[in-house]
């Protein structure tokens, strides 16, 4: 019996200690929500080596279906990257956790335009990611010098195949601006208009359809489209691997966007995604993710580390004569039901 029992205590901490190993040796999972295609996957990389982790991205396409997703709680990240205009309805719906700032000492890297923001005072929720304008892309040997102007869109051209974004306020935006509005308006009947302009822009022959922005550069890419509403990023990402893809800042004026790393209410792993955060505003990492994606940063001290190409291109980096024509989308409080419902209406047709 004193053998027998001794055999089971020796078994007993075999078992233990072999536990006490797979789970010393486990690696944390990090699961970031993020726009498609909108990461280094060497930078990933990197991080997970750094950090003895694992990193499960899942993606979206438009602010609006990340928040609905989120809302319905059918997934649990810990990280998500929504643009400025949506953060106050996230942190205003408890979806988000302060960033603890003695664990971000990166956050010194963001230039002084974009800290502090009006959506985010003190960042208190926020480190600002990427950013970009919103523009239209063109495939020069389909399209001949075509009007710098949303009127290639709206206009009554209907033999130019085109797409657009599947991003309400984008369209929407694109729609007004083109009419002379604000983006932001709150107008019933601006929005109206608006509306009734997209729904017959929707009714061309050559309308193809609502994409996301990489899906829109690789039907450019691919010969499908001819033109589209695209953010500028995806457009230059394009225009490196064919030199007929070429994009253009409408005269009317575009939307600009800034983009966030936010950290989830129930983010399984806090400690880890606010390292993440820190990683990603190193100065050189975040020049390496915009190399990649072909977007501005808005990493102050990540510059001097950019592509001379990617410091250089007007559309990422405009005069100050293109930049008046530039608005951030904003929180439109209860106006907000009435995009939605235009939306509605405008898929629906």
């Amino acid at each position: 019996m004193k053998k027998l029992a001794f055999q089971f205590t020796v078994a007993l901490a075999v078992a233990v200690s072999a536990s006490h190993v797979v789970a010393q040796g486990a690696k944390q999972t990090l699961r970031l929500f993020i726009w498609s295609d909108y990461m280094d996957p060497a930078v990933i990389k990197d991080f997970e080596k750094k950090f003895g982790a694992n990193v499960v991205i899942d993606t979206y396409e438009s602010n609006e279906s990340m928040l609905a997703k989120l809302q319905g709680g059918g997934a649990r990240y810990d990280l998500a990257v929504p643009s400025d205009y949506i953060i106050q309805t996230m942190v205003k719906s408890n979806l988000l956790q302060e960033l603890r700032a003695k664990n971000v000492p990166n956050l010194k890297n963001i230039a002084s335009t974009f800290k502090s923001p009006k959506y985010d005072p003190g960042n208190k929720y926020s480190a600002a990611y990427q950013y970009s304008a919103t523009a239209v892309a063109y495939r020069a040997d389909k399209v001949k010098n075509p009007a710098q102007s949303w009127s290639v869109i709206f206009g009554s051209e209907d033999k130019i195949r085109f797409a657009l974004l599947d991003d309400p306020r984008e369209v929407i935006g694109a729609a007004l601006k083109y009419l002379g509005y604000s983006l932001n308006s709150t107008s019933t009947q601006e929005l109206a208009k608006a509306r009734d302009l997209i729904v017959k822009t929707k009714a061309k022959k050559g309308f193809v359809g609502f994409d996301g922005g990489p899906g829109i550069r690789n039907k450019l890419l691919a010969g499908e489209i001819d033109l589209g509403q695209i953010y500028a990023g995806d457009g230059l990402q394009g225009a490196q691997e064919n030199k007929n893809l070429k994009l253009f800042i409408p005269k009317e004026g575009t939307t600009i966007s800034v983009d966030n790393l936010v950290v989830l209410k129930n983010a399984p792993n806090r400690d880890l995604a606010e390292k993440f955060v820190n990683f990603i505003l190193d100065a050189k990492v975040g020049a390496r993710i915009s190399n990649y994606t072909q977007y501005a940063t808005p990493n102050g001290a990540a510059r001097q580390y950019l592509d001379p190409a990617l410091k250089s291109n007007q559309a990422l980096y405009p005069p100050a004569v293109v930049a008046k024509g530039f608005e951030n989308i904003r929180e439109v409080g209860s106006a907000t039901r009435l995009y939605d419902r235009i939306w509605t209406q405008v898929k629906a047709r």
